[in-house]
């Protein structure tokens, strides 16, 4: 191998176990997630496009359950050339890309099937890929970490049946104010404190997804199942700028388009593993109910208007909202 390929490979996180005739190009991707959850689906459909498209000439190397780091670190090794792909929740990212707090405002899309098109729009992810070169980041993708809805242990058929309980959210300001909004008492907590703090009564529920409700059995503490939709976790897939610009030409333009093809997948994916575990807590018993969101959706408006605050944030608002 040349030098110069051996260098590229190394600042692209790459593995330099490669036989000396190769031109081959190992991108390391990081995720925190099992490698059958779909992070790990999608980051192996893009490993499978990009070969594909390249001819062998570059692939993905997947890295499941934070091997090369958790969410924070997997950020700054794209900055440092020794991760070259990181999928993260996006308000991970927006600690360091502010403006893309956007993504986590409360009732940002009409449902999981606008958020697949708004994060498909061409004009969406030009606005999203300028906000993140200028903070020295390329995305290649847009993955979903699903729909949160609101455990409890008393049914919740009406906003005002939220009044005063104590609801596990993020650590995030957004969050909090909209939990404040329902009139329940928003009590951040760390997740893997959740689980005993419903048990013990330290909170009276949380917002999740149907997924995770199921995978971490919180039904057992926490029964009653609101279908809100509040919130559509958007996960970015990003790469340092330079470590993407250090590619050549036509792995760039066949990483863009693995990147643009398995996130259309992964989010179909997600939506589906999303949709099936409703049979899943049917019969384990939980009590499901569908509240009328309309008054959940008048309580958080004064929320997006309250965080959308520099003009970039306005403009990508904007643009998603207008995605029919």
């Amino acid at each position: 191998m040349k030098l110069t390929n051996l260098a590229l490979c190394l600042a692209l996180g790459a593995s330099a176990a490669l036989p000396a005739f190769a031109q081959e190009i190992v991108l390391k991707a990081s995720h925190n997630a099992n490698a059958e959850e779909p992070y790990g689906v999608g980051m192996r459909k893009m490993a499978e496009i990009l070969e594909d498209r390249t001819g062998g000439k570059a692939t993905i190397q997947v890295f499941d359950n934070a091997q090369l780091g958790d969410e924070m670190e997997s950020i700054q090794g794209t900055q440092m050339g020794t991760v070259g792909l990181a999928v993260t929740a996006n308000d991970t990212l927006a600690n360091f890309v502010p403006d893309l707090a956007v993504f986590s405002l409360p009732f940002l899309f009409r449902d999981a099937d606008q958020m697949d098109r708004a994060l498909s729009d061409p004009a969406v992810i030009a606005k999203a890929q300028e906000i993140l070169n200028q903070k020295g980041f390329h995305l290649v993708s847009f993955f979903s970490a699903g729909t949160r809805h609101i455990m409890t242990k008393t049914p919740i058929e009406t906003l005002d049946d939220l009044a005063g309980l104590k609801i596990r959210t993020m650590q995030n300001p957004a969050h909090v104010d909209t939990f404040k909004a329902f009139g329940a008492n928003p009590t951040p907590l760390a997740y893997t404190e959740l689980y005993g703090a419903l048990e013990t009564g330290v909170v009276d529920g949380a917002e999740a997804a149907n997924t995770n409700y199921y995978a971490k059995k919180f039904y057992e503490v926490s029964p009653d199942w609101a279908v809100i939709g509040w919130l559509e976790l958007v996960a970015p897939v990003i790469m340092g700028e330079a470590a993407y610009q250090a590619l050549p030409a036509d792995v760039q333009a066949a990483l863009d388009e693995a990147g643009t093809e398995a996130g259309r997948f992964q989010r179909k994916t997600y939506r589906d593993s999303d949709a099936a575990r409703f049979a899943d807590l049917e019969a384990v018993g939980v009590n499901i109910s569908h509240p009328d969101d309309a008054a959940f959706r008048a309580a958080a408006a004064p929320i997006q208007d309250k965080y959308i605050r520099t003009d970039a944030q306005k403009e990508l608002f904007e643009l998603l909202q207008a995605v029919n």
